[in-house]
């Protein structure tokens, strides 16, 4: 099969773009892999610090009722 010289510069072009595309794709993806991880860590990171305050309330919840006003009301 014989291929013209016009129509195997036209594939090669569109293959260089096709890679060129795919190189993108992949640095794009990295990069949004590295977002989710930080976010991921946020994340966690702020439960951590949920929980931090729940046991602290939980700690102190018999000190005040939750329904009773402060005594500065």
């Amino acid at each position: 099969m014989n291929i013209s010289s016009e129509a195997q510069k036209s594939l090669e072009t569109r293959i260089a773009f096709l890679e060129k595309h795919v190189a993108e794709q992949d640095a794009e993806m990295y990069r949004l892999s590295q977002r989710i991880d930080t976010l991921v860590k946020v994340a966690k990171e702020q439960k951590a610090q949920l929980a931090a305050v729940a046991e602290l309330n939980s700690q102190h919840a018999g000190d005040m009722p939750a329904d009773e006003k402060p005594p500065h009301y």
